[in-house]
């Protein structure tokens, strides 16, 4: 079963000291926000950054069209490619 989600791009925008966040910008130019995050939500024995977690999360759309070319049986090297690309974000 494939869930529905808010589709990409995301982007971050940092609202505040440890605030940020995470939005989807459509063709129309409308920011939607998608989900914030705040810095006193994060558990310090977790590691990491607000920033770092907010990136990631933005990144989840990219991500998953990634996962599908790589499980496409036709995936080639520029499907890899594309992921290693998307991993970096």
């Amino acid at each position: 079963m494939k869930s529905e989600f808010t589709p990409g791009p995301w982007t971050t925008k940092k609202i505040d000291d440890g605030v940020y966040d995470i939005c989807r910008c459509g063709n129309d130019g409308i920011r939607t926000r998608v989900c914030r995050l705040h810095a006193s939500q994060i558990q310090p024995e977790h590691g990491g950054t607000i920033e770092a977690n907010a990136r990631l999360i933005a990144a989840a759309p990219d991500l998953l069209s990634a996962l599908e070319r790589l499980a496409h049986p036709m995936a080639d090297d520029d499907d890899l490619d594309y992921a290693r690309e998307v991993i970096a974000k």
